[in-house]
């Protein structure tokens, strides 16, 4: 589980951190005040699990000029190139063909900064190279980099490594006392995610953070968002479902019946999409009726289906050796409040004594109040849970936090833990005192 995160230059981020870290981590916060940032440096993290090598022969000092890392791996949970999910997600092409790597003769990248630098200070250094380990004798070379990669790849990890240059490490009293081997450093140089101001140290071109604690493992990361509930399941993800989770159309059926009572005794399949779209998508039949597509929904049926039918299949899949890590934005997407109350209570059901970190984010009061009431009524550990309020001030992050007894003084009182200043708010909400 991850247990801390220190944070230099990712997006908004020019500096922060988060302590305290428990298994069900709820943010909230104004607008642009860097939880959706978190949510994606986490998940960028978490899927940086396809092995290499960072080879940099006159940075490592005591070393040999070659460490473990990682970069990131093909596809995450729902058969999704991260990074380039990512890009996609913030308007880019999903490709980036100006990145400054080239493929080496050995199969590897090698990658010269000095273009990023834009007549600037130059980034702490200008080159290296991401080596892909040499395969077992008489297997297939998996991991070999190719020129897809080229577009698609701009990070890499280093896994607790035992020693850094000090020039890799941010220069901010916070991040310095987290010294190798306590953490996982991540490196990502692609501009899209580099804070972009106040640059006064080479590693300033570089979005850097780490991570502290056990990391999930790398295909069992679900990071779900109004994008994933938009589109349609890949193939590859569906068929693995399929083959693989034990009676998962029924399950989802069940766990849908749940949260939408009107479904209850609805069969569901998950077929190719219509109109010969890639992907395939779900259908759901009634006896005697004919088949309607998900999509032919309502916005927040669809939303609760693709998370229920996802949330399932990692839930079926995670073990002690193989954690998992779901990261959710804005569960309160299209959800009327008496459907959003079933749709957290099933979310935390799928989850309950499962190895699996949660990350949300919500700009919802009421979400707030049914985590509260969950947590009152023991559905969730109050021991695991914790409630983060962010704020970014000139780049830095800033957060306080809220457990069950503070989060309950606030919402009886008739206090919105959202926002800290004060504004004419057009509803007043205070959580009852006997609703539980």
């Amino acid at each position: 589980m991850i247990e801390r995160l220190v944070m230099h230059r990712f997006r908004g981020i020019r500096t922060g951190q988060l302590n305290d870290v428990r298994r069900i981590n709820l943010f909230i916060g104004p607008n642009n005040s860097g939880k959706t940032a978190i949510l994606e440096l986490l998940y960028l993290a978490a899927t940086s699990g396809r092995p290499a090598q960072f080879i940099r022969e006159d940075l490592l000092p005591d070393e040999t000029g070659a460490l473990m890392a990682t970069t990131s791996v093909r596809t995450d949970f729902l058969g999704l190139e991260p990074l380039v999910r990512l890009r996609l997600r913030h308007g880019k092409r999903g490709v980036w063909p100006e990145n400054p790597a080239i493929l080496s003769r050995e199969s590897g990248m090698l990658v010269n900064l000095s273009p990023l630098a834009n007549g600037s200070v130059p980034p702490p250094w200008t080159t290296f190279r991401l080596g892909a380990p040499l395969p077992e004798w008489g297997t297939e070379d998996i991991y070999a980099f190719t020129q897809e990669d080229i577009e698609r790849l701009a990070m890499f990890s280093l896994p607790q490594p035992p020693v850094l240059a000090p020039g890799m490490i941010p220069p901010v009293s916070t991040a310095a006392q987290i010294q190798p081997p306590d953490a996982s450093w991540h490196y990502l140089w692609q501009p899209d995610w580099v804070y972009r101001w106040q640059r006064q140290a080479p590693l300033d071109h570089l979005a850097v953070w780490a991570t502290v604690g056990t990391p999930p493992a790398p295909k069992r990361v679900l990071f779900y968002d109004f994008h994933t509930a938009n589109a349609h399941f890949t193939d590859s993800f569906a068929r693995w479902a399929y083959h693989t989770i034990p009676d998962w159309y029924e399950k989802i059926a069940e766990r849908m019946a749940h949260v939408f009572p009107t479904l209850a005794g609805a069969k569901i399949e998950v077929l190719d999409a219509p109109d010969a779209q890639p992907g395939r998508t779900a259908y759901i039949r009634f006896p005697q009726r004919e088949p309607l597509a998900i999509d032919h929904f309502g916005d927040g049926t669809r939303h609760a289906f693709k998370l229920l039918a996802t949330l399932t299949a990692l839930a079926e899949t995670v073990d002690d050796e193989h954690p998992g890590m779901f990261l959710w934005e804005e569960p309160e997407l299209c959800q009327n409040p008496a459907t959003l109350s079933r749709f957290l209570s099933e979310v935390v059901q799928i989850i309950h004594e499962k190895p699996v970190q949660l990350f949300l984010a919500t700009h919802s009061l009421e979400v707030i109040a049914h985590i509260t009431h969950m947590l009152q009524r023991g559905d969730l550990s109050a021991q695991d849970t914790l409630v983060f309020r962010t704020k970014l001030d000139d780049g830095a992050l800033k957060t306080s936090w809220f457990d069950v007894d503070n989060l309950t003084a606030w919402l009886e009182s008739g206090l919105d833990p959202r926002v800290l200043e004060d504004f004419d708010a057009p509803l007043q909400f205070e959580l009852r005192e006997d609703a539980v």
